[in-house]
């Protein structure tokens, strides 16, 4: 029994003997990091491959640099992939961009160079028109929602028009739309709008300088009345505005006073014959009446989006151009009240005197 107390005692000496010199000191320093990796833009940024857009980009921003490893690509005229393939970076949206006369699209992103997953998107488009491109812009901003909406975009400095919205970014310049997203999938969203304020608002002011193009509006757009209109109360439909067909595009203009809403509508044609053709298509509608003593002749009629309520639209003739004012489907609703309508409606005579004073103003 001595002897196996004895065997017991000599292994735990042996063992404690071994801790110790296993044991670091009190107050040693602790072992070096792994060496830090490069910063992904410690070399400056990458470069664009696409030479037609590679000067409208700045290679950093904010922190943030043109990916080093390349990756951007161009669709269409000048790129080495088919227009064709932009459907799957627009999700299923091709047909839209094609509509209004897109002809390529340059995709290209930014780094973090702070090392994080965290990117900026761009996508830039350029159109055959000034018209087209100005049109996908406020499909972008506008779209079918309402740009009184809380969850709307809101105007910022770049281009000819920006707009910014929750991590995204819109700058029109002449020809081209610019879409810029910031992406960061461990951020949660009030951290996306934060980031994406501070990061995106400077970047389109910076491609809005560079862009080539005219930024006045086309138009359609530049003959709306600005008195009222809500901020980026605009849309530039290419065909058949009112709905009516043979009777071409123009642009919308959402307007708000007090609880009043309306739209204003101006489409411009080539000359004065065109522009009575227009207005007698439209006096052709069912229900739709002549109206005396406004510009070169006007007429009244019902028009209806879809399930939304029927409403009434007054459209004046001023030489080529034509000008209406109408009811706000965005604010009715079906089965509303006389009085209901009327607390968010312009009534017909307030409509006659406010298509007036946009006339004689223009």
């Amino acid at each position: 029994m001595m002897q196996r107390h004895a065997a017991i005692g000599s292994l735990l000496a042996l063992a404690l003997v071994s801790a110790c010199k296993n044991e670091e000191p009190r107050g040693a320093a602790p072992p070096p990091p792994p060496a830090a990796k490069p910063a992904a833009c410690a070399g400056g940024g990458g470069t664009l491959s696409d030479a037609q857009s590679a000067a409208f980009f700045p290679r950093t921003t904010a922190g943030f640099c043109l990916d080093p490893n390349g990756g951007d690509k161009t669709y269409g005229e000048g790129g080495s992939l088919p227009l064709d393939q932009i459907c799957d970076m627009f999700d299923g949206e091709c047909e839209i961009y094609k509509g209004f006369g897109v002809r390529r699209v340059v995709e290209l992103r930014y780094v973090d160079g702070s090392g994080s997953a965290a990117t900026i998107d761009v996508h830039l488009s350029k159109f055959g028109t000034t018209e087209g491109a100005y049109a996908m812009f406020t499909k972008r901003v506008v779209g079918d929602g309402d740009p009184a909406g809380e969850d709307t975009p809101r105007p910022i400095e770049g281009g000819g028009a920006a707009a910014l919205g929750l991590g995204t970014a819109y700058l029109w310049r002449g020809a081209h739309l610019a879409e810029i997203t910031y992406n960061d999938e461990a951020a949660a969203e009030p951290a996306i709008k934060a980031l994406g304020d501070k990061l995106l608002a400077p970047l389109v002011k910076e491609i809005g300088a560079k862009l080539p193009g005219e930024t006045a509006l086309p138009p359609a757009a530049a003959a709306l009345p600005e008195a009222n209109r809500i901020p980026l109360g605009v849309r530039v439909v290419t065909k058949d505005l009112l709905g009516i067909p043979s009777t071409g595009g123009g642009a919308f203009g959402y307007y708000k006073d007090a609880d009043k809403r309306y739209r204003f509508a101006v489409m411009v044609r080539a000359d004065d014959e065109q522009a009575k053709d227009v207005l007698a298509t439209l006096g052709k509608g069912p229900g739709a009446q002549k109206e005396k003593g406004i510009g070169d002749g006007a007429v009244r009629f019902m028009s209806k989006e879809g399930e939304a309520p029927a409403v009434e639209w007054i459209v004046a003739r001023t030489g080529g151009r034509l000008v209406g004012i109408g009811d706000e489907v965005r604010v009715l609703r079906s089965g509303m009240t006389a009085d209901e309508v009327a607390k968010v409606s312009l009534g017909k005579d307030e409509k006659i005197a406010r298509l007036k004073d946009a006339i004689a103003k223009k």
